[in-house]
């Protein structure tokens, strides 16, 4: 299975399309780079439905930390990637 298969394989059709378009407008040696860094990215992903792997963060405004861990089988979870700046 080639590059482009496999990240087909492992993105939506309209995300596929974006990374295409927008991949395709850099030079080719960054084009070469973003294209593993991608790859390597979402087809170490988890598939939908599968249990996410375990991580550990710290909580905001103390001290202390929190295991993802601690919520399974207890209530779901959304984790939210952003800016807020």
């Amino acid at each position: 299975m080639d590059f482009f298969e496999q990240l087909q394989r492992h993105l939506s059709p309209t995300d596929f399309e974006r990374m295409q378009a927008w991949v395709g407008g850099l030079p080719p040696k960054e084009r070469d780079g973003m294209m593993r860094f991608i790859l390597d990215r979402e087809t170490r992903a988890p598939d939908v439905g599968e249990e996410a792997p375990d991580f550990e963060l710290p909580r905001l405004g103390d001290e202390g930390r929190v295991r993802l861990s601690s919520f399974r089988g207890v209530k779901p979870v959304a984790l939210i990637f952003g800016s807020f700046t």
